[in-house]
């Protein structure tokens, strides 16, 4: 990476120098540009140094950060909701210092978040990560199109020695300048399957087991999701794996999480909420069809998308339920678009956008709490639907159809659902899809719907499952 590491650190006395006395811990931001570089080419390298490591993407943009380490965590320990957070996150929003107007840097999202799908399932799998994540990373490099600006943040109290954030903000910038691509990593890893005899037959049996609870009435809808693991001998080559992963799915977002020995990653193309001056945006995806590469087979397979039943009511179970949630936020719900084709590379969606004007942006939190986590990866009614995922899926889902993304201190946010994703732990990558399921539904083409959605992942690793 380009960075001039001594204007850098001069504007960083500048920074220290203009700090005031205080009584209370504060959080201080400090911008700097550096120049333009590849967004992707240093992760291989990024993850030789650093054990903390969040990359996300915006969907459809060139908008992408990259956070480093840990600087505050704000939510509590033990967080299962995002309610809990708010009193540190109001704490922290009145008690912050930076010097962003004068990069001309106005906000900035500098909250990263991700969260579990189920807070009462937890295991060993995933132990590396939290339940809830909302923290502040110590670095963020920040790439918006042609504006490249990077973030050092620090939690100081007035007894703080602050040579020693002149002498951490050193270390980071040397190491970040020092950055190459790392193409000399092999492309040449093997993968093969550890398990595969039993998952159809698994797949059925929840599936029979799930339509009696459907025919009952127990739930209206219900979303079951498979596990498929692969072992991986050799090194991965980040820099190509998300690379190959942008440039197929340039609609979708794109994130990459490093805790310790674990990594999460994936593309997804659900957007689960996004807040931008107190207008919120929510997502309906729900119904899905397999992609061609003649158009007139493609054709056929979005007329059946438009016009089958099951996705449909499907759909609409998503559709009511976001509707229903925002009317308890907003006096004006709208609709903007409706059963919308989304084609991505391998599969295509119906999507419907559904926007709102918030009575207060206070309610942010409380908002996220009551969407999360929707009908298109859980099920009608909310919880009926946990429990019995709970009872008939034999893995922990973890972080797949939780949500990653990014906030700021003034209640905007954009999140998203971490579907089409994967776990890689121990030489061993753990990829995760789902299916919805109503009154009917054939589970022999749920479980061919999740084999498409697993293609995200599997095509990495040469195994298109």
């Amino acid at each position: 990476m380009k960075i001039n590491v001594e204007n850098i650190l001069a504007d960083f006395q500048l920074f220290l120098n203009s700090l005031p006395k205080i009584s209370e811990s504060k959080l201080a931001s400090f911008a700097f540009h550096f120049q333009k570089s590849k967004e992707f080419v240093q992760i291989n390298s990024l993850n030789q140094i650093f054990d903390d490591i969040f990359l996300f993407r915006i969907s459809n943009t060139n908008n992408l950060v990259i956070g480093l380490n840990s600087a505050l965590e704000i939510q509590p320990e033990d967080t299962r909701k995002f309610v809990e957070v708010g009193q540190n996150y109001s704490y922290w929003k009145q008690n912050i210092i930076n010097n962003w107007n004068n990069k001309n840097e106005s906000e900035a999202s500098i909250i990263f978040c991700s969260v579990k799908f189920d807070p009462k399932n937890s295991s060993q799998l995933w132990d590396e990560f939290h339940q809830l994540r909302i923290y502040i990373p110590e670095m963020i490099l920040s790439y918006q199109d042609e504006n490249r600006v990077g973030y050092f943040n620090f939690v100081y109290k007035n007894d703080s020695n602050l040579k020693y954030y002149a002498d951490k903000l050193f270390s980071y910038l040397e190491k970040l300048s020092e950055l190459k691509s790392d193409s000399e990593v092999s492309t040449n890893f093997k993968a093969s399957i550890e398990s595969k005899l039993n998952d159809f037959k698994e797949w059925m049996t929840i599936c029979n087991d799930a339509l009696k609870h459907l025919e009952n009435g127990d739930v209206r809808k219900l979303v079951l999701s498979r596990k498929y693991n692969l072992n991986v001998d050799g090194e991965l080559n980040w820099d190509l794996l998300l690379q190959h992963l942008n440039t197929r799915f340039p609609d979708c977002y794109l994130f990459f999480i490093k805790r310790n020995n674990s990594v999460f990653f994936g593309s997804s193309p659900e957007m689960f909420l996004k807040v931008s001056n107190n207008i919120a945006e929510v997502e309906s995806v729900a119904g899905s069809a397999a992609r061609s590469k003649k158009s007139e087979t493609d054709r056929e397979f979005e007329k059946f998308l438009s016009t089958n039943e099951k996705n449909h009511r499907e759909h609409l179970f998503v559709t009511n339920f976001i509707t229903d949630v925002l009317v308890n936020f907003s006096n004006n719900v709208r609709v903007i678009e409706e059963k919308q084709i989304r084609k991505l590379d391998n599969i295509q969606h119906l999507i419907t956008k559904i926007s709102s004007e918030l009575n207060s942006v206070k309610n942010l939190f409380e908002l996220i709490d009551s969407l999360f986590p929707t009908p298109a990866v859980c099920g009608v009614p909310k919880e009926k639907a946990l429990i019995l995922i709970r009872k008939l899926e034999t893995h922990d889902r973890g972080l797949y159809s939780g949500l990653v993304g990014l906030l700021d201190f003034k209640n905007n946010c954009e999140l998203a659902v971490s579907i089409r994703s994967a776990l890689v732990k121990d030489d061993q990558v753990t990829a995760f899809a789902g299916a919805g399921l109503v009154k009917k539904s054939d589970p022999k083409e749920e479980y061919l719907e999740t084999n498409l959605k697993l293609n995200t992942i599997l095509s990495l690793f040469g195994d298109e499952n």
